[in-house]
């Protein structure tokens, strides 16, 4: 019975995501942004769960926040994450050539000139704004093709929905529990590989630093793949603005102050998740709050 129920709601939850595209195509970008805030006000009364966990990062994040400037970032947080979702199920029938009419770089080129260094690339960000958009629009942009690292969703056939709108640049994407060799393979080949590293990670293979002054487990293999094969790294955020277009200014992550450090693997993860927080802190709004991020304790 559990088997039944399980492939019927996974089939109605792909036939909305579907529906959810098809209605998106026929909007403005105003109106899809009120649409993916409605969807998010939706997750919101869905998502008692996630709520709660939602709350409670703001809460250790923010302790000297009131409630009402906590429960705002929170109604925003489920929101931004509507949006981008509508957003992604957009991509299909943005072309090419229109990209700059919804982001906006400004330093697209130092993708081309840190990959001139032929030691390969890596690029982070994290759930911040829309990220989909900084996978798609960077791929295009650049003129490369990113290899993406991506968490599969449970639902099988609602992966494969989600993962036809971000391959459409040509990125190529890779699951994450598949993604330790073919990392290495992509590196060893010069080739770029992009990833978000703002979740929680395993207690038994990676490590704390902090964020938001608490320890927060992280995953080290950005800062451990940089170090052992000398690559530079490139960090970024799609920010949303008030016209409803992103804007994304690109920066290295440099360490050649660690290299050599027996610490170097944990000041380095420390050093971009300090960047990331610095982000948060200045619009809160746009990360995905949703995700229980100190749920290990040191």
């Amino acid at each position: 019975m559990n088997i039944i129920l399980n492939k019927i709601t996974s089939n109605i939850n792909s036939f909305l995501i579907l529906f959810i595209g098809t209605i998106t195509n026929l909007l403005s970008d105003k109106q899809r942004v009120k649409v993916g805030k409605l969807l998010g006000n939706i997750f919101i009364l869905i998502d008692k769960k996630r709520k709660a966990i939602t709350f409670n990062n703001l809460l250790l994040a923010f302790p000297n926040k009131k409630q009402n400037e906590i429960n705002n970032i929170l109604k925003n947080s489920y929101q931004n994450l509507g949006i981008t979702l509508v957003e992604l199920l957009y991509i299909k029938k943005i072309k090419n050539e229109d990209i700059n009419n919804f982001i906006e770089y400004e330093n697209i080129e130092l993708i081309d000139e840190l990959l001139n260094r032929d030691k390969g690339l890596l690029l982070l960000s994290g759930h911040y704004g829309n990220w989909e958009y900084l996978a798609y629009s960077a791929s295009i942009l650049s003129g490369k093709k990113l290899n993406v690292i991506v968490k599969a969703q449970k639902n099988k056939k609602l992966n494969k929905i989600l993962n036809e709108y971000r391959a459409k640049s040509g990125n190529r994407l890779i699951p994450m529990n598949k993604a330790a060799l073919e990392i290495v393979r992509i590196i060893k080949n010069k080739g770029m590989v992009a990833l978000l590293a703002d979740q929680a990670a395993s207690k038994k293979s990676d490590i704390f630093v902090d964020f938001f002054n608490r320890p927060a487990i992280t995953y080290e293999a950005p800062a451990k793949l940089a170090l052992k094969f000398d690559i530079p790294i490139i960090m970024g955020f799609a920010e949303r603005q008030e016209n409803f277009k992103y804007k994304v200014k690109l920066f290295e992550i440099k360490y050649d102050d660690i290299k050599g450090n027996e610490n170097a693997v944990e000041l380095l993860t420390q050093r971009h998740v300090k960047y990331l927080e610095e982000q948060i802190i200045k619009n809160p709004n746009q990360w995905a709050w949703q995700h229980n991020r100190w749920k290990h304790i040191k």
